[in-house]
């Protein structure tokens, strides 16, 4: 049976409608079985961690054009389509180091989009040794993933020699790490309403008024997500947590 309903009538029905909202998919780690034992090895191993020791990092990249997955939003059919411009040849961006532990925020870097170990070690340098020493290490451990630069013999090596601790990460574990959601917050903060920038200086501006002034409590919430995330590994056999 074929209905003749108008696109308004459909919207008019979409948002009285209490069980249709506007959602973008989620995205998951693609992960094998070998992943799986991994995480649900460090969920058992970690199951009464105290999270508050961590210092979470990863890196970002940002783009003057907005962030690289498509955006979705509520069309009122009644106006014409928004539209996303881009510009010829991708506009420009910026990849962006950051950390953050119980105790707050450690300063960002702006690194290179293809940083090397070398590039990876004065962030390190500069950026975890100076927090490290004003907080006199408290038993303070450092968590990086398995990004070929975080993993290397001259990193690790170097991460050896200056006598940091760093936390054995199990593979293909974004949502393990509350970094990644402090990412997602600052993405949604800094390209709220579609917003573009004209230059990639305006765009780091942005990025750093959006990681000095996050919510105090924000920080809290992730640290104290750690053990339902681990929770959810335990109870998913090592699969995806909703986070």
């Amino acid at each position: 049976m074929r209905l003749r309903v108008s696109k308004t009538t459909v919207w008019r029905v979409i948002q009285r409608s209490e069980s249709i909202t506007r959602e973008l998919m989620r995205r998951v780690p693609r992960l094998s079985e070998r992943h799986k034992v991994a995480r649900l090895q460090f969920a058992v191993k970690n199951a009464s961690f105290d999270w508050t020791k961590v210092i979470w990092s990863d890196e970002k990249k940002f783009n003057l054009d907005g962030p690289d997955s498509r955006r979705g939003y509520w069309r009122d059919l009644r106006k014409a389509p928004m539209v996303l411009e881009r510009r010829n040849f991708g506009g420009g961006s910026l990849m962006v180091w950051g950390a953050f532990c119980a105790a707050g925020q450690l300063g960002l870097a702006f690194v290179s989009s293809r940083m090397d170990s070398v590039e990876y070690q004065r962030v390190l340098e500069e950026r975890l040794l100076p927090f490290l020493r004003q907080h006199r290490r408290r038993s303070l451990i450092f968590m990086h993933d398995n990004a070929a630069v975080h993993v290397s013999r001259s990193t690790s090596d170097w991460v050896a020699s200056r006598n940091i601790t760093v936390l054995e990460w199990p593979a293909c574990s974004p949502d393990l790490n509350p970094m990644e959601n402090v990412w997602a917050f600052i993405v949604k903060k800094i390209y709220d309403e579609a917003k573009q920038y004209n230059t990639v200086e305006d765009l780091k501006l942005s990025i750093l008024d959006a990681w000095t002034n996050l919510d105090p409590n924000l920080i809290a919430s992730l640290v104290g997500s750690m053990p339902r995330r681990i929770g959810e590994v335990l109870a998913n056999n090592g699969g995806p947590t909703h986070y």
